[in-house]
């Protein structure tokens, strides 16, 4: 234990001496472009020989350094280098550190707002990490709150995939499937996901879904129909069955023969019937 304990010891002033000389090289080079307090990590390769032996004990001596500078909001530059410190030294000494993986792509996205920065780090720790599911849970939000819901619904893909996985990471993926308009496809999914779902809320939410989603398929065909009866007739409909009588529509009918829309003469448009909304399970 005290040899182990002289060994950090030593390594800590080996990492202190090697921050020092490549600071003092910079302030050489470019004392304007130096922020106060901003540490500069020599890249893996070096540290992974400074480590001798003690890559993950460095990478949590670099994390808990990292987690202090970072919760400090002096130093208007210290985003400069965070790549540098949670990609190019953390987990470059620890590369299944899943934690620094997490937290760091936290920073870049909250705190740096630099997404694109963020997955790069969540692609390098599933990369690394491949029994690790929370990482593409994560990075498909990233996604998801920039907009680009199909690189969403293929990191939740990919996590489904993963050992140990809930079943939300599957329904998160088959939802994106609407948001990027294929409705076709998402329809096709959430009846797949309703007939081999191995728990019952995947079941019901696929289900729900899928009630919906035929909703909002037919008021959109009931759309277009009112609108050719119009442009034919001059006139609305006056019926749901009239618009079936011309061939513009085949009506939906509940198994029991009860009708699944109404028509709202006043606005001259179909709804749902009682008991059926396509606000319902979003």
């Amino acid at each position: 234990m005290k040899l182990r304990g002289a060994a950090l010891v030593l390594l800590a002033i080996g990492l202190i001496a090697t921050v020092g000389i490549a600071r003092a090289r910079l302030e050489q080079r470019d004392p304007d472009r130096l922020a106060a307090g901003l540490l500069y990590l020599p890249q893996g390769p070096y540290l992974r020989a400074l480590a001798v032996g003690q890559e993950e004990t460095l990478a949590d001596l670099l994390y808990i350094w990292a987690i202090q500078y970072y919760s400090s909001y002096d130093d208007l530059s210290r985003y400069d280098f965070l790549e540098q410190v949670f990609h190019g030294a953390i987990t470059e000494l620890d590369p299944r550190f899943d934690e620094a993986y997490l937290v760091g792509a936290l920073i870049m996205s909250i705190e740096a707002r630099d997404p694109a920065m963020a997955l790069r780090l969540y692609d390098k720790g599933l990369e690394l990490i491949p029994d690790n599911w929370e990482l593409a849970y994560w990075a498909g939000w990233e996604c998801y709150f920039t907009g680009d819901y199909r690189a969403a619904r293929r990191y939740w893909q990919q996590g489904a995939e993963r050992p140990g996985a809930p079943p939300e990471l599957g329904r998160h993926a088959a939802r994106m499937l609407e948001r990027v308009g294929d409705l076709s496809a998402a329809r096709e999914e959430y009846w797949s996901m309703a007939e081999t779902a191995e728990d019952e809320a995947t079941r019901v939410l696929a289900l729900a879904w899928l009630e919906r989603l035929d909703t909002e398929l037919a008021l959109r065909a009931f759309e277009q129909a009112i609108e050719s009866y119009r442009r034919q007739h001059g006139h609305c409909p006056e019926s749901l069955i009239a618009l079936e009588r011309e061939g513009l529509v085949e009506l939906p009918r509940h198994e029991s023969g009860a009708a699944l829309f109404r028509f709202d003469a006043d606005n001259c448009r179909a709804l749902p019937a009682p008991g059926r909304s396509i606000e319902g399970a979003r």
